[in-house]
């Protein structure tokens, strides 16, 4: 699934820059213990949670970039693709 991307991300990296916990989608900061992340490919498209990072490349045909934090409004824009 191609990762959502907020109308509002250009706008919340720019009043607040790049910060360690941030919602990838929108830009906003998030609070440190949020749970919930999506895991991405090196195509930038999101991959489905029961795939995991060693059957990346195998499933996707690209390698894993890992997980990374979102923010729940934008969770529910990724239904089925956040864990």
């Amino acid at each position: 699934m191609e990762l959502y991307v907020s109308p509002m991300l250009e706008r919340n990296l720019d009043k607040y820059g790049q910060i360690s916990d941030q919602c990838i989608c929108c830009g906003k900061p998030m609070k440190p213990n949020n749970q919930l992340t999506v895991h991405m490919n090196t195509n930038w498209v999101a991959v489905h949670p029961s795939i995991s990072e060693e059957k990346c490349l195998e499933m996707t045909s690209a390698e894993s970039q890992g997980c990374f934090p979102i923010g729940n409004d934008c969770a529910k824009k990724m239904k089925g693709f956040v864990s």
